[in-house]
């Protein structure tokens, strides 16, 4: 059992993938109308299993260099959203159905990793990255969300696509964290400015 165990920790450190993963490209041209068609990001079905690979300038990386880049000081950016979950026009407080625990340090962006986003949401990932980042574009940025959830592949691509040089995807994200017995710890997301 130990042994098992033993293995499926080098697995999800090492992130080699499964042998059934497709590329991107692959899944886009199977299912295209899961896509935009002009940002080639997924807008449909968000929570299934997630490509192999990210197109560049972001990166895939694996739980061990999602901890060592976080330890660095990279920030760790939870873009988890339930379809549930909704922000209060009134004062920007986000309802969320249920509590969020997330990697240690990690700042929560609700929603920001639809396929299309909305002026405002666009708004709130821009001024939230400005913040997190203290306007550095070179400021190392680890994209997660849950295991299977394409949120994750599409925001780390529209960071990368503000200009931003350091994007990293960490598709694993809070599932494979806690498989590997690190500790979560609870995270409140970020309210949106409301004028």
């Amino acid at each position: 059992m130990r042994l098992v165990a033993a293995l499926l920790a080098i697995a999800l450190l090492v992130d080699a993938g499964s042998a059934l993963a497709e590329t991107s490209d692959a899944i886009r041209a199977r299912k295209p109308d899961l896509f935009h068609p002009e940002t080639g990001l997924r807008i449909d079905r968000h929570r299934a299993p997630v490509p192999e690979d990210i197109p560049p300038p972001a990166s895939k990386i694996s739980a061990l260099w999602a901890r060592k880049l976080i330890a660095r000081g990279a920030v760790a950016l939870d873009v988890y959203g339930a379809s549930q979950s909704r922000y209060d026009e009134l004062d920007g407080t986000w309802l969320v159905p249920e509590p969020r625990q997330s990697l240690p340090g990690a700042v929560w962006l609700p929603e920001v990793g639809r396929g299309v986003l909305e002026p405002a949401m666009q708004a709130y990932l821009e001024r939230e990255l400005q913040r997190l980042t203290g306007g550095s574009k070179a400021r190392a940025i680890v994209v997660f969300c849950v295991a299977d959830c394409w949120m994750s592949w599409n925001a780390a691509q529209r960071i990368a696509g503000l200009g931003y040089l350091q994007v990293h995807w960490f598709p694993l994200g809070t599932d494979g964290w806690r498989e590997l017995g690190w500790p979560l710890e609870p995270v409140e997301p970020v309210p949106v400015p409301v004028d």
